[in-house]
């Protein structure tokens, strides 16, 4: 009988204690559960701060001061089909002028003060109206014969034709000049003569820098008929920068006129750094990013 009573206590025992180890178990369950529940990040201001920083530093924008002491020439156009129509040209002392303005970063996310925009013609690649319209103070010659100054730039336009050689005030092309610092700068627009006449060879002079194309089927220019290659040889600039071409252009570019030099979103060149020769092909690259 006593070996029965002991038993039933041993049993009373271990029962008790597997109960006790259960909820003891349980709570430190529970303990974990919450501490782990504590212990979760938290979203802070300096988090939502960073994370804006972080798209901020995303973002590629061109540059508004000038402060290397030389002309800057910049890419600005955000299109994908045409990233290198549309120019920024500084002046060493920071004045702006912008030429054919197209898909355009708005204002609100660069301010880039224009004194001058210039339009060669009324397409849509080499025209944004919203862009233009955001700065009305700026002076602006949209594909018309015209002659005006800024602080730091004398800016002219020549008629030209957009396709073939005959010359009209409505054939929609100009070809705009820009004398800065001692420089001439000129965008050729989507010009389509055969040649330059002996009256626009005279109004251009000596040409330190060109922008010029040389595939547009818009202008019947092409590798094979070799316009574009045809015109900038007639005007000989000291440096060459191809707007309108495909990469098959390039090889052909660089056969003819030896190799290419290549700049990430701006050049930056004074006058007494032009090259001793003539038709040095500079292709400037737009990996700028505005959203």
């Amino acid at each position: 009988m006593k070996r029965v009573k002991l038993l039933i206590l041993l049993i009373s025992v271990l029962m008790v204690s597997g109960c006790s180890g259960k909820s003891e178990g349980a709570k430190q369950s529970n303990q974990t559960s919450e501490l782990e529940q504590i212990q979760e990040p938290v979203a802070t201001k300096e988090d939502e701060n960073n994370t804006v920083a972080d798209q901020e530093e995303a973002l590629i924008l061109p540059e508004t001061d000038n402060t290397t002491g030389k002309v800057m020439i910049q890419t600005v156009s955000d299109s994908y089909a045409y990233p290198l129509n549309s120019y920024i040209i500084t002046s060493a002392n920071g004045e702006v002028v912008i030429v054919d303005p197209t898909q355009m970063p708005s204002k609100e996310v660069v301010d880039l003060n224009p004194a001058a925009i210039v339009n060669t013609h009324g397409h849509d690649d080499h025209v944004d109206k919203k862009f233009n319209d955001s700065y009305p103070e700026s002076q602006t010659i949209k594909y018309v014969k015209d002659d005006i100054n800024t602080k730091d730039f004398h800016i002219y336009t020549i008629l030209s034709s957009h396709s073939g050689d005959t010359i009209e005030e409505a054939n929609n092309n100009v070809i705009a000049v820009f004398e800065v610092d001692g420089l001439r700068i000129v965008h050729m627009g989507d010009i389509g003569q055969t040649a330059l006449t002996e009256e626009q060879l005279e109004a251009l002079g000596e040409v330190d820098v060109a922008f010029m194309q040389f595939e547009n089927s818009y202008s019947d220019m092409t590798l094979k008929n070799e316009k574009g290659f045809k015109i900038i040889e007639q005007l000989n600039p000291k440096i060459v920068i191809p707007t309108h071409y495909t990469d098959k252009a390039l090889p052909v570019l660089e056969e003819k006129y030896g190799a290419i030099q290549v700049f990430e979103n701006k050049l930056t060149i004074a006058k007494n750094e032009l090259p001793d020769t003539t038709l040095n092909v500079y292709q400037i690259q737009n990996e700028h990013k505005y959203k």
